[in-house]
């Protein structure tokens, strides 16, 4: 997603979790973290990116006519992708720790 949009961090949109998880997903990794943690470690970031988005002002996308008003509502697409992001961890661990 990062390389067909111009959104990023800040933004008050799905990117705000994404780009947090996935980076954290990828520190972890190389630090030689299990894939299980580095997951782990996703699902955290990811949860602080989408709570990030309450306090900011919708720059980008639908909510940004909204201003001022969007300040103090979590951005719905973070919302979104911190729970696909969540649900894809949370369904893939307990096979990782059958194995």
């Amino acid at each position: 997603m990062q390389d067909i949009t111009e959104a990023g961090v800040g933004d008050k949109c799905p990117m705000d979790t994404l780009i947090p998880a996935v980076e954290a997903f990828e520190q972890a990794h190389a630090n030689g973290a299990s894939f299980n943690e580095a997951l782990d470690a996703m699902k955290n970031a990811a949860a602080q990116g989408r709570d990030s988005t309450k306090d900011l002002m919708a720059k980008i996308g639908r909510a940004s006519r909204l201003g001022e008003r969007s300040v103090g509502v979590l951005d719905a697409g973070a919302v979104s992708c911190c729970l696909i992001l969540t649900q894809l961890a949370d369904s893939v661990q307990p096979r990782l720790k059958a194995g």
